[in-house]
């Protein structure tokens, strides 16, 4: 696993590196070799990614209402827009998986 092309492929550099690995962390991964996952790392970015996207639409969409906004953010922030972009920049590619996943996977 290269985090460098990793970081080529979405056009960043990472300043703490071990933080970007264990963003790529898996709890598979994780578990089999007793580091940290990624899981709270999500709930965290879940977060940030919400509050940015409500700044930009309430910034951006003066016109709509709130359940308007809240409508359109849920869209924007969903596990099917996000699948979307992993898809789009080969994210799987870089993930640290576990053995136990991967047969899972295969089946």
């Amino acid at each position: 696993m290269n985090l460098e092309e990793f970081e080529k492929n979405i056009c960043y550099t990472f300043n703490n590196k071990e933080l970007l690995k264990t963003a790529l962390t898996h709890t598979s991964y994780a578990h089999e070799n007793k580091l940290q996952s990624n899981e709270k790392l999500e709930f965290l970015g879940d977060s940030i990614l919400e509050f940015v996207v409500s700044e930009y639409l309430y910034k951006n969409y003066k016109n709509l209402k709130e359940g308007e906004m809240t409508k359109l953010r849920a869209t924007v922030v969903c596990e099917e827009s996000l699948y979307k972009i992993a898809i789009n920049h080969n994210f799987s590619n870089f993930l640290y998986i576990g053995r136990s996943e991967i047969k899972c996977k295969r089946q």
